[in-house]
């Protein structure tokens, strides 16, 4: 018979049991949506020189949709080895025979992966067993390769620079650099001229000068004066309207031209 103390203990295992199989559950029901442990896969080959470091279980990738992962990799001969490659089969369709494969690198320094490229629509889709062909070059050597073409082009246009400075002739080039030398002699001539004396008595003059029109301005605006007159004053500045504006501008014409003839009847 079963005491009380023991099915306390078988419950709380059997729960403990339970709650274990519902996590292993969950995982590979995890693992199977991500990696498709169970699905079905078709696996196609690739012949290299070298793995470039790459390892069983890196991932391989369809325009940059994870599609399966390195099954295995082995050697076919002292030169050659073979990579097999296990891809879904939901994405055979759209892995074509005529496609590549091109080492790729996770960010700088991460994990070697395999990245199939290429295709066409008019080429079927691969079968177990299809051998596809491998751009061996990783990204380093790609780097390397646009350095190498950069520098070209740059070799090219310092060559193009010295023919065009050897073109010039050596006469010209001297006299260039005479002229250039002479204009650097006359510059520092004028400079030394100008001591700090000559220009504190320049900045004095200027000073002076600067105060004298203010005096002068001052004079002007506080009057008397005819300028300050002709400025400010707004009874002037009517009479000399009605002198030479409008119909007294008349007014005034005849006058002067009456004076003007009894001046010469006289």
């Amino acid at each position: 018979m079963i005491k009380p103390s023991d099915k306390k203990n078988y419950l709380i295992s059997g729960m403990f049991i339970s709650v274990l199989l519902i996590i292993s559950m969950v995982t590979i029901f995890l693992l199977n949506k991500e990696n498709s442990i169970f699905g079905s896969k078709v696996y196609i080959k690739t012949e290299v020189q070298n793995a470039q470091n790459l390892k069983d279980g890196a991932a391989v990738q369809l325009r940059g949709i994870k599609i399966g992962s390195v099954y295995a990799i082995t050697f076919k001969d002292v030169e050659t080895l073979v990579i097999t490659l296990g891809i879904n089969s939901k994405y055979r369709e759209w892995v074509k025979k005529d496609a590549n494969i091109t080492f790729k690198t996770q960010g700088v320094l991460g994990d070697k992966f395999l990245e199939i490229s290429g295709g066409t629509n008019a080429s079927s889709s691969v079968d177990d067993g299809d051998i596809l062909q491998t751009n061996e070059k990783n990204q380093f050597d790609q780097i390397i390769t646009k350095s190498e073409d950069v520098m070209a082009v740059a070799g090219s246009i310092l060559t193009k620079i010295d023919k065009m400075i050897s073109s010039v002739e050596n006469n010209r080039l001297n006299k260039i650099l005479q002229n250039l030398e002479n204009l650097t002699y006359n510059t520092n001539k004028v400079m030394s001229h100008l001591n700090d004396k000559s220009i504190s008595e320049s900045l004095a003059n200027f000073k002076q000068s600067s105060e004298s029109l203010s005096k002068v301005t001052k004079q002007i605006e506080e009057g008397p004066g005819t300028l300050h007159a002709i400025i400010y004053d707004q009874g002037l500045h009517e009479d000399l309207r009605t002198l030479v504006g409008g119909a007294n501008r008349n007014k005034v014409l005849k006058y002067f031209i009456r004076e003007s003839i009894k001046k010469g009847d006289k």
